[in-house]
C-alpha cells in the first residue's frame, strides 16, 4: 500500500452503519412476521407471475428464436438503451448543476431546489404534452420553430430524440441535483484538506474521498430516474405524434402494441429479455447503496463563499431556473387561451385569456369523478405502501437476522424489483386478479410495484439511525421510524405520486381504466392541436393536486431525500 492510500486509509471514516445486535433485539419468528406483507406482495403481485411469464416463454419452442431474430423487437430493446443513457445524462446534469452553484449560498440554493425540483411531480403525460407544444413543427404554434423563424421538423425522425431527451432530464433532473447538491455540502472537508496537506493530489482526492462520499447520492438518483426510464410509456404516447412513436418506442410499448401479434410465448420471452436488461442496469445500484464513507454524515460548516462569488453565480441560477420555469408557463398560458385561438397559434400571442377552458374541465363529470377516484386510491396505496415497506426495511436494516450470504442478494432482488417493466408480469396478473374487482386489483398492484423502491429509501435512513436510539424494548420499531420520519414522508410522498400519475398499470392489464386520471388525460391525445387549450387545463389542475403535497411535506421531504433522519 502506497503512503498516501495508506493515509487515506487510516483517516478516512469507516463506520458500521449496520443496526447492532441487542439483547432485546428481534427475534427470526418476529422479523419473519414484519416482512410478511411485503413478501405477499412482492411474491403474489410480481415474483410468481414473473415466474408464470418465464414458463411460458419456453412454452413454445419458436417463441425466443422468434423474438432473438425480430429486428423491430430488437430496435425497441435498443431503444431502451438510449433511455438508459438518458438516466446516465440525468444524473451527470444534476451533478453539474451541483457542483456549479455549491459555493453560491443558501439563498439561490433555496431557488434552484424548489424551481428545479417540480417537474418531478408533473406526469410524464403533461411533460410530453408540454414539449410537443413547445416543439411543435409549425412556427405559428411552436415556440422553438418560431425562434427559429420557420416550420421545423422537431417531431420527426431528426430530431424527436432530442425533444424526448430534454423532457426526461427537465422532468428528473431536479431530483439528482438536490441529492448531490446535499451530499457535496456534507462533504468530509477536514479529511479533503488533511490529503492536501499531506500531498494526496487532485485525482487521488476525487477516487479517494470525493467519489465514495457520492456513492450513495449517486445510487438513488440513478434508481429514481432508471425507474422512471424503465417504465417510460406515456411520455411517448402523449409527446410524439403516432406516425413516429414506432422510431423511438421503448420495449415496454412495443410490447403493448404488439403482444398479440408476437402470441403468448413470444410475448413473454420478449418481457422476460426486457426484465433481465433492466435487472442488469438496475444492478449498477448496488455499487453505491453501501458506500464506504457515509453521506448523511455532518461535516463541520463550511465558510461562507465569497460575496463576489455568490452575486456571479445568480445570472446562471437564474438562467437555469428560467429555463426550467418555461414550460410551466407554457402549459399555464396554453390552458388561458380561447381553444380555437390555442389552436391555430401559439401561447406568446397577444390573444385574450380566458378561463373557459377550466371551467369545461370543471364541468366534466368524467374528469372531477376521475380526480376524486385516483385521490382515494393513492391515499390507499399510501397506507398499503408503508404497512409493508416500514417494517421490510426495519428487519432488512437488522443484518444479523439474515445469514451474511443472504442480505446482498436480498438487496439486489428489491433493487431489481424497484425497476422491473410491468409488462413481465402482466398478464398472469390479468388473469389471476380480474376476479378481485378492478378499484381493489389496481391498489394491490400500484402497492406492489411502488413497495421495493419504498423498501430502498427507507432501509437507506433505517440504518443511518443513531444506535442509541435502538435496542429499547420491544417497540423498538416506533423509535426506528420516529428517528426517521423524513424518509417515512418521503416514501409516502412517492407512493402517492407515482401512482397519481402513473398510465401504465391500466392500459397494461386491459382494465376499464376511465376513472384513472392519466388516462383521461391521454384521451385528449388523439385530437392534439385541436384539444390543446382543454388538454392543458386537464394538466394543470392534475398537477396541482401532487405540487400542493409536495408544498405541504417539503420540509420533511427535503430531509428524507438528503439526510434521510431528522439529525
Amino acid at each position: 500500500m502506497s503512503e498516501q492510500n495508506a493515509f487515506l486509509f487510516e483517516v478516512a471514516p469507516h463506520h458500521d452503519a449496520r443496526v447492532p445486535v441487542a439483547g432485546q433485539g428481534l427475534s427470526r419468528w418476529r422479523a419473519a412476521l414484519y416482512l410478511l406483507l411485503a413478501v405477499l406482495l412482492s411474491a403474489g403481485v410480481i415474483l410468481a407471475p414473473l415466474l408464470v411469464t418465464v414458463l411460458i416463454s419456453f412454452s413454445s419452442p419458436g417463441a425466443w428464436s422468434d423474438v432473438l431474430s425480430d429486428g423491430q423487437a430488437w430496435q425497441a430493446v435498443g431503444n431502451t438503451l438510449i433511455w438508459w443513457v438518458l438516466v446516465v445524462v440525468v444524473c451527470a446534469v444534476g451533478l453539474g448543476l451541483a457542483w456549479l452553484v455549491r459555493n453560491a449560498g443558501p439563498a439561490l440554493g433555496l431557488v434552484m431546489r424548489v424551481i428545479l425540483v417540480l417537474p418531478a411531480v408533473v406526469s410524464p403525460l403533461t411533460t410530453g404534452a408540454i414539449f410537443r407544444l413547445l416543439f411543435d413543427t409549425s412556427r405559428e404554434r411552436g415556440m422553438a420553430a418560431a425562434l427559429l423563424g420557420r416550420d421545423t421538423a422537431f417531431l420527426g425522425p431528426g430530431w424527436i430524440w432530442l425533444v424526448l431527451g430534454l423532457a426526461f432530464v427537465w422532468q428528473y433532473a431536479g431530483v439528482a441535483f438536490l441529492v448531490f447538491h446535499e451530499a457535496l455540502n456534507r462533504l468530509p472537508s477536514n479529511l479533503l484538506r488533511m490529503a492536501r496537506a499531506f500531498g494526496v493530489g487532485r485525482q487521488r482526492r476525487l477516487w479517494s474521498v470525493v467519489l465514495p462520499a457520492l456513492a450513495g447520492p449517486a445510487a438513488l438518483a440513478y434508481l429514481f430516474a432508471l425507474v422512471a426510464a424503465a417504465r417510460v410509456f406515456d411520455l411517448v404516447l402523449m409527446g410524439v405524434p403516432g406516425a413516429t412513436q414506432a422510431l423511438v418506442e421503448g420495449g415496454g410499448l412495443y410490447w403493448w402494441r404488439h403482444n398479440d401479434d408476437l402470441g403468448d410465448a413470444g410475448a413473454a420471452a420478449l418481457a422476460v429479455l426486457m426484465s433481465l436488461l433492466v435487472a442488469g442496469l438496475a444492478s449498477l445500484a448496488l455499487l453505491g447503496l453501501r458506500g464506504r464513507v457515509s453521506w448523511a454524515d455532518p461535516a463541520p460548516a463550511a465558510p461562507p463563499p465569497p460575496a463576489d462569488r455568490g452575486r456571479r453565480l445568480w445570472p446562471l441560477g437564474g438562467a437555469v431556473s428560467v429555463l426550467w420555469l418555461l414550460p410551466f408557463a407554457a402549459l399555464l398560458f396554453t390552458s388561458l387561451r380561447e381553444p380555437v385561438a390555442a389552436a391555430r397559434t401559439g401561447w406568446w400571442n397577444g390573444e385574450p385569456w380566458t378561463l373557459g377552458s377550466y371551467a369545461e374541465a370543471l364541468s366534466d363529470s368524467a374528469f372531477t369523478g376521475a380526480l376524486g377516484t385516483t385521490f382515494l386510491r393513492a391515499v390507499a396505496v399510501v397506507c398499503v405502501v408503508l404497512l409493508a415497506a416500514v417494517p421490510a426495511a426495519y428487519v432488512l436494516a437488522h443484518e444479523h437476522l439474515l445469514p451474511r450470504r443472504a442480505w446482498r442478494p436480498v438487496l439486489l432482488v428489491s433493487v431489481a424489483l424497484a425497476a422491473l417493466p410491468p409488462q413481465a408480469f402482466a398478464v398472469p396478473l390479468q388473469r389471476w386478479l380480474s376476479p378481485v374487482g378492478t378499484p381493489l386489483a389496481l391498489i394491490i398492484v400500484h402497492a406492489a410495484l411502488v413497495m421495493p423502491l419504498a423498501v430502498l429509501v427507507l432501509h437507506n435512513a433505517f440504518v443511518r439511525v443513531p444506535a442509541p436510539m435502538l435496542a429499547r424494548d420491544r417497540w423498538e420499531l416506533f423509535h426506528v421510524v420516529r428517528e426517521a420520519r423524513p424518509a417515512v414522508v418521503l416514501a409516502g410522498v412517492l407512493a402517492f405520486v407515482l401512482v397519481w400519475n402513473d398510465a401504465v398499470v391500466g392500459l397494461l392489464l386491459n382494465w376499464p381504466s376511465g376513472d384513472h386520471l392519466p388516462l383521461i388525460l391521454l384521451e385528449q391525445a388523439r385530437h392534439f392541436m385541436s384539444a390543446a387549450s382543454p388538454l392543458a387545463a386537464q394538466a394543470v389542475i392534475a398537477t396541482a393536486v401532487p405540487v400542493l403535497v409536495v408544498a405541504v411535506t417539503a420540509r420533511r421531504l427535503y430531509r428524507g431525500l438528503t439526510r434521510g433522519v431528522r439529525r
